[in-house]
Protein backbone atom coordinates (compact mmCIF):
# COMPACT_ATOMS: atom_id res chain seq x y z
CA UNK A 1 0.00 0.00 0.00
CA UNK A 2 1.31 3.26 -0.75
CA UNK A 3 1.30 6.47 1.10
CA UNK A 4 1.39 10.34 0.45
CA UNK A 5 1.99 13.30 3.03
CA UNK A 6 -0.66 14.46 4.88
CA UNK A 7 -1.20 17.94 6.65
CA UNK A 8 -0.85 15.98 10.37
CA UNK A 9 3.16 15.21 8.80
CA UNK A 10 1.69 11.39 9.16
CA UNK A 11 1.98 9.38 5.98
CA UNK A 12 -1.50 8.77 4.64
CA UNK A 13 -2.80 5.74 2.36
CA UNK A 14 -3.43 6.41 -0.99
CA UNK A 15 -6.51 5.02 -1.69
CA UNK A 16 -7.41 3.21 -4.50
CA UNK A 17 -9.15 5.19 -7.35
CA UNK A 18 -12.57 4.25 -8.78
CA UNK A 19 -14.98 5.18 -11.39
CA UNK A 20 -16.66 8.51 -11.35
CA UNK A 21 -19.77 6.86 -11.86
CA UNK A 22 -19.73 4.10 -9.47
CA UNK A 23 -19.44 6.54 -6.31
CA UNK A 24 -22.03 5.51 -3.83
CA UNK A 25 -23.91 3.57 -7.00
CA UNK A 26 -24.04 6.13 -9.51
CA UNK A 27 -25.79 8.74 -6.88
CA UNK A 28 -22.79 10.99 -6.50
CA UNK A 29 -23.13 12.19 -10.30
CA UNK A 30 -27.12 12.62 -9.45
CA UNK A 31 -26.16 15.19 -6.34
CA UNK A 32 -23.79 17.20 -8.72
CA UNK A 33 -26.68 17.54 -10.70
CA UNK A 34 -28.78 18.65 -8.32
CA UNK A 35 -26.31 21.22 -6.76
CA UNK A 36 -25.72 22.28 -9.98
CA UNK A 37 -29.21 23.18 -10.79
CA UNK A 38 -29.25 24.78 -7.73
CA UNK A 39 -26.74 27.64 -8.70
CA UNK A 40 -24.09 26.48 -6.08
CA UNK A 41 -20.68 27.83 -6.89
CA UNK A 42 -17.56 25.74 -9.30
CA UNK A 43 -15.86 25.81 -6.26
CA UNK A 44 -18.59 23.97 -3.62
CA UNK A 45 -19.34 21.19 -6.27
CA UNK A 46 -16.05 20.41 -6.90
CA UNK A 47 -14.93 20.55 -2.56
CA UNK A 48 -18.14 17.83 -2.45
CA UNK A 49 -17.37 15.82 -5.10
CA UNK A 50 -13.45 15.44 -3.24
CA UNK A 51 -15.00 14.76 0.12
CA UNK A 52 -17.49 11.88 -1.34
CA UNK A 53 -15.75 10.52 -3.53
CA UNK A 54 -12.99 10.02 -0.88
CA UNK A 55 -15.23 8.70 1.68
CA UNK A 56 -16.51 6.16 -0.68
CA UNK A 57 -12.74 5.10 -1.83
CA UNK A 58 -12.30 4.82 2.15
CA UNK A 59 -15.30 2.47 2.41
CA UNK A 60 -14.12 0.59 -0.58
CA UNK A 61 -10.45 0.11 0.34
CA UNK A 62 -11.67 -1.46 3.79
CA UNK A 63 -13.89 -3.36 2.39
CA UNK A 64 -17.46 -1.84 3.48
CA UNK A 65 -20.16 -0.77 1.98
CA UNK A 66 -20.77 1.48 -0.87
CA UNK A 67 -24.55 1.41 -1.82
CA UNK A 68 -25.76 4.03 -0.01
CA UNK A 69 -28.47 2.61 1.33
CA UNK A 70 -25.87 0.21 3.42
CA UNK A 71 -23.94 2.88 4.71
CA UNK A 72 -24.12 3.07 8.60
CA UNK A 73 -23.13 5.31 11.26
CA UNK A 74 -19.97 2.89 12.44
CA UNK A 75 -18.79 2.91 8.61
CA UNK A 76 -18.69 6.75 8.44
CA UNK A 77 -16.85 7.17 12.16
CA UNK A 78 -14.72 4.63 11.24
CA UNK A 79 -13.88 6.88 8.28
CA UNK A 80 -14.08 10.00 10.92
CA UNK A 81 -11.26 7.96 12.92
CA UNK A 82 -9.13 7.36 9.63
CA UNK A 83 -9.52 11.25 8.85
CA UNK A 84 -8.41 12.26 12.32
CA UNK A 85 -5.08 10.23 11.87
CA UNK A 86 -3.42 11.22 9.27
CA UNK A 87 -5.05 14.81 8.74
CA UNK A 88 -5.46 17.84 10.48
CA UNK A 89 -8.89 18.41 12.72
CA UNK A 90 -9.85 21.36 10.26
CA UNK A 91 -9.53 19.02 7.73
CA UNK A 92 -11.64 16.23 9.11
CA UNK A 93 -14.45 18.83 9.77
CA UNK A 94 -14.30 20.14 6.86
CA UNK A 95 -14.73 16.66 5.03
CA UNK A 96 -17.59 15.85 7.53
CA UNK A 97 -19.68 18.73 6.19
CA UNK A 98 -19.48 17.62 2.40
CA UNK A 99 -20.50 13.81 3.69
CA UNK A 100 -23.20 15.32 5.82
CA UNK A 101 -24.70 16.83 2.89
CA UNK A 102 -25.13 14.34 0.30
CA UNK A 103 -26.71 12.24 3.00
CA UNK A 104 -29.14 14.35 3.44
CA UNK A 105 -29.97 14.63 0.24
CA UNK A 106 -30.25 10.80 0.03
CA UNK A 107 -32.87 11.21 2.96
CA UNK A 108 -34.28 13.41 1.29
CA UNK A 109 -34.46 11.58 -1.99
CA UNK A 110 -35.77 9.05 -0.17
CA UNK A 111 -32.54 6.65 -1.41
CA UNK A 112 -32.06 5.93 2.06
CA UNK A 113 -34.76 5.31 5.60
CA UNK A 114 -33.03 7.02 8.09
CA UNK A 115 -30.63 9.13 7.64
CA UNK A 116 -26.78 7.70 8.89
CA UNK A 117 -25.16 10.86 9.98
CA UNK A 118 -28.43 12.39 12.16
CA UNK A 119 -26.77 12.00 15.73
CA UNK A 120 -23.02 12.20 14.60
CA UNK A 121 -21.46 15.27 15.13
CA UNK A 122 -18.39 16.85 13.35
CA UNK A 123 -14.79 16.29 14.83
CA UNK A 124 -14.10 19.35 17.37
CA UNK A 125 -10.99 20.92 15.46
CA UNK A 126 -9.73 23.55 17.93
CA UNK A 127 -9.10 27.18 16.71
CA UNK A 128 -5.22 27.52 16.25
CA UNK A 129 -3.51 31.03 16.26
CA UNK A 130 -2.01 30.92 12.50
CA UNK A 131 1.10 31.97 11.39
CA UNK A 132 0.89 36.19 10.74
CA UNK A 133 3.64 38.63 9.30
CA UNK A 134 4.18 41.21 11.58
CA UNK A 135 4.39 45.03 9.69
CA UNK A 136 8.19 44.95 9.37
CA UNK A 137 7.91 41.52 7.18
CA UNK A 138 5.50 42.99 5.19
CA UNK A 139 7.39 46.08 4.94
CA UNK A 140 10.62 44.55 3.90
CA UNK A 141 8.55 42.00 1.42
CA UNK A 142 7.63 45.25 -0.19
CA UNK A 143 10.72 46.67 -0.35
CA UNK A 144 11.90 43.72 -2.32
CA UNK A 145 10.23 45.16 -4.66
CA UNK A 146 11.64 48.54 -4.75
CA UNK A 147 12.52 48.73 -8.76
CA UNK A 148 11.24 50.62 -11.70
CA UNK A 149 10.93 47.51 -14.09
CA UNK A 150 7.93 46.55 -15.06
CA UNK A 151 8.36 43.01 -12.76
CA UNK A 152 8.94 45.20 -9.93
CA UNK A 153 6.15 47.84 -10.46
CA UNK A 154 3.51 44.67 -11.03
CA UNK A 155 5.07 43.18 -7.95
CA UNK A 156 4.55 46.37 -5.60
CA UNK A 157 1.21 46.47 -6.68
CA UNK A 158 -0.45 43.27 -6.47
CA UNK A 159 1.62 42.18 -2.84
CA UNK A 160 0.24 45.69 -1.91
CA UNK A 161 -3.57 44.97 -3.03
CA UNK A 162 -3.50 41.70 -1.18
CA UNK A 163 -2.18 43.04 2.12
CA UNK A 164 -4.54 46.51 1.70
CA UNK A 165 -7.99 44.61 0.46
CA UNK A 166 -8.00 40.90 2.22
CA UNK A 167 -9.03 39.63 -0.53
CA UNK A 168 -8.47 36.01 -1.98
CA UNK A 169 -5.78 34.48 -4.38
CA UNK A 170 -8.72 33.61 -6.90
CA UNK A 171 -10.41 36.98 -6.04
CA UNK A 172 -7.30 39.19 -7.23
CA UNK A 173 -6.40 37.15 -9.83
CA UNK A 174 -9.34 37.21 -11.77
CA UNK A 175 -9.60 41.38 -11.28
CA UNK A 176 -10.30 42.62 -15.28
CA UNK A 177 -9.01 45.82 -15.87
CA UNK A 178 -11.93 46.09 -18.61
CA UNK A 179 -14.98 43.77 -18.76
CA UNK A 180 -17.23 43.82 -22.11
CA UNK A 181 -19.86 45.72 -21.34
CA UNK A 182 -17.05 48.76 -20.81
CA UNK A 183 -16.78 48.72 -16.82
CA UNK A 184 -13.69 47.87 -15.01
CA UNK A 185 -12.98 46.02 -11.70
CA UNK A 186 -10.56 48.49 -10.90
CA UNK A 187 -12.09 52.23 -10.16
CA UNK A 188 -8.61 53.88 -9.15
CA UNK A 189 -10.56 57.29 -8.32
CA UNK A 190 -12.29 55.36 -5.58
CA UNK A 191 -9.47 53.26 -3.79
CA UNK A 192 -11.98 50.24 -5.06
CA UNK A 193 -11.90 46.79 -6.59
CA UNK A 194 -14.87 44.69 -7.35
CA UNK A 195 -14.09 41.48 -6.72
CA UNK A 196 -15.75 37.80 -7.22
CA UNK A 197 -15.61 35.98 -4.45
CA UNK A 198 -16.82 32.21 -3.09
CA UNK A 199 -20.48 31.19 -3.79
CA UNK A 200 -20.50 33.94 -7.01
CA UNK A 201 -20.77 36.11 -5.10
CA UNK A 202 -19.45 40.24 -5.68
CA UNK A 203 -18.43 42.13 -2.90
CA UNK A 204 -16.18 46.09 -3.23
CA UNK A 205 -13.46 45.93 -1.34
CA UNK A 206 -11.19 49.11 -0.33
CA UNK A 207 -7.33 49.32 -1.01
CA UNK A 208 -5.16 52.87 0.84
CA UNK A 209 -3.44 55.90 -0.77
CA UNK A 210 -0.23 53.85 -1.32
CA UNK A 211 -1.73 50.91 -2.71
CA UNK A 212 -3.62 53.09 -5.07
CA UNK A 213 -0.30 54.81 -6.20
CA UNK A 214 1.41 51.28 -6.58
CA UNK A 215 -1.14 50.84 -8.88
CA UNK A 216 -1.53 53.60 -10.76
CA UNK A 217 2.72 53.09 -11.55
CA UNK A 218 1.96 48.94 -12.54
CA UNK A 219 -0.82 50.35 -15.28
CA UNK A 220 1.61 53.32 -16.73
CA UNK A 221 4.01 50.37 -16.89
CA UNK A 222 1.52 47.68 -17.74
CA UNK A 223 0.33 49.82 -21.36
CA UNK A 224 3.35 49.13 -22.79
CA UNK A 225 3.33 45.48 -22.09
CA UNK A 226 3.01 43.18 -25.51
CA UNK A 227 -0.90 41.98 -23.78
CA UNK A 228 -1.40 45.61 -23.13
CA UNK A 229 -4.81 45.13 -24.83
CA UNK A 230 -5.73 41.98 -22.51
CA UNK A 231 -8.93 42.35 -20.21
CA UNK A 232 -7.24 40.50 -17.21
CA UNK A 233 -5.54 42.98 -14.70
CA UNK A 234 -2.08 41.29 -14.28
CA UNK A 235 0.13 40.35 -16.89
CA UNK A 236 3.02 37.93 -17.09
CA UNK A 237 5.64 37.76 -19.84
CA UNK A 238 3.55 35.03 -21.73
CA UNK A 239 0.00 36.96 -20.91
CA UNK A 240 -2.37 36.81 -17.75
CA UNK A 241 -1.31 35.53 -14.58
CA UNK A 242 -2.47 32.59 -13.35
CA UNK A 243 -3.14 31.91 -9.75
CA UNK A 244 0.20 29.52 -9.80
CA UNK A 245 2.29 32.36 -11.11
CA UNK A 246 1.34 34.74 -8.14
CA UNK A 247 2.09 32.29 -5.55
CA UNK A 248 5.27 32.61 -7.51
CA UNK A 249 5.78 35.73 -6.73
CA UNK A 250 5.24 35.64 -3.35
CA UNK A 251 7.76 32.81 -3.12
CA UNK A 252 10.48 34.69 -4.94
CA UNK A 253 9.64 38.28 -3.10
CA UNK A 254 9.98 36.29 -0.30
CA UNK A 255 13.12 34.51 -0.42
CA UNK A 256 14.61 38.25 -1.49
CA UNK A 257 13.15 39.74 1.34
CA UNK A 258 14.98 37.15 3.69
CA UNK A 259 11.81 35.80 4.74
CA UNK A 260 12.40 32.29 4.11
CA UNK A 261 10.33 29.98 1.43
CA UNK A 262 6.92 29.20 2.99
CA UNK A 263 5.55 33.06 1.82
CA UNK A 264 2.07 32.81 -0.14
CA UNK A 265 -1.23 34.71 -1.00
CA UNK A 266 -2.70 33.33 2.30
CA UNK A 267 -0.54 35.00 4.64
CA UNK A 268 -1.57 38.39 3.64
CA UNK A 269 -5.47 37.64 4.11
CA UNK A 270 -4.40 36.15 7.50
CA UNK A 271 -2.16 39.30 8.20
CA UNK A 272 -5.47 41.39 7.17
CA UNK A 273 -7.34 40.34 10.05
CA UNK A 274 -5.39 39.91 12.14
CA UNK A 275 -3.44 43.69 11.88
CA UNK A 276 -7.75 45.15 11.21
CA UNK A 277 -8.91 43.22 14.79
CA UNK A 278 -5.41 44.09 16.89
CA UNK A 279 -5.83 47.72 15.26
CA UNK A 280 -9.43 48.06 17.13
CA UNK A 281 -11.74 47.19 13.85
CA UNK A 282 -15.24 46.42 13.71
CA UNK A 283 -15.61 42.59 13.61
CA UNK A 284 -19.01 43.08 11.49
CA UNK A 285 -16.88 45.57 8.99
CA UNK A 286 -14.30 43.10 8.54
CA UNK A 287 -16.48 40.09 7.33
CA UNK A 288 -17.90 42.01 5.19
CA UNK A 289 -14.41 43.43 3.89
CA UNK A 290 -13.30 39.45 3.92
CA UNK A 291 -16.38 37.91 2.15
CA UNK A 292 -17.23 35.70 5.34
CA UNK A 293 -20.88 35.09 5.90
CA UNK A 294 -20.07 32.87 9.69
CA UNK A 295 -18.78 34.25 12.43
CA UNK A 296 -16.47 30.65 12.65
CA UNK A 297 -14.21 32.42 10.40
CA UNK A 298 -13.67 35.05 12.88
CA UNK A 299 -12.27 32.98 15.21
CA UNK A 300 -10.40 30.99 12.99
CA UNK A 301 -8.49 34.17 11.26
CA UNK A 302 -8.56 36.57 14.77
CA UNK A 303 -7.26 34.23 17.19
CA UNK A 304 -3.22 35.68 16.71
CA UNK A 305 -4.79 38.91 16.86
CA UNK A 306 -6.58 37.98 20.44
CA UNK A 307 -3.81 36.95 21.41
CA UNK A 308 -1.47 40.14 20.99
CA UNK A 309 -4.40 41.72 21.98
CA UNK A 310 -4.09 40.17 25.54
CA UNK A 311 -0.06 40.23 25.72
CA UNK A 312 -1.06 44.51 24.71
CA UNK A 313 -3.11 44.57 27.36
CA UNK A 314 -1.51 43.09 30.10
CA UNK A 315 1.95 45.00 29.13
CA UNK A 316 -0.32 48.48 29.23
CA UNK A 317 -0.68 47.97 32.75
CA UNK A 318 -2.90 44.47 33.79
CA UNK A 319 0.13 42.64 35.21
CA UNK A 320 -0.48 41.40 38.34
CA UNK A 321 2.47 41.94 39.85
CA UNK A 322 2.96 45.56 38.31
CA UNK A 323 -0.03 46.46 40.08
CA UNK A 324 1.24 45.60 43.42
Amino acid sequence: MTTSPSASGIEAPTLPQVNEADVFGGELEVWLRHLAAENKAARTLKRYSEDVRQCHRYLAHQGMPTKVEHVTREHLESWMVWLLEHWTPVTAESRYKGIQQFFRWATEEGLIASNPMERMRPPKAEVQARRVLGLDAIRVLLKACSGRDFESRRDAALLAVFFDSGARLGEVTGLLLTRPDGSSDVDQKSGTLFVHGKGDRWRTVSVGTETARSLDRYLRERRRHPHADRPELWLGQRGPMTTSGIRQVFARRGREAGLGDNIHPHLARHAFASHWLHAGGSEQDLMQLAGWRSRAMLQRYGAAAAAERARDAHRRGFGLVDRL
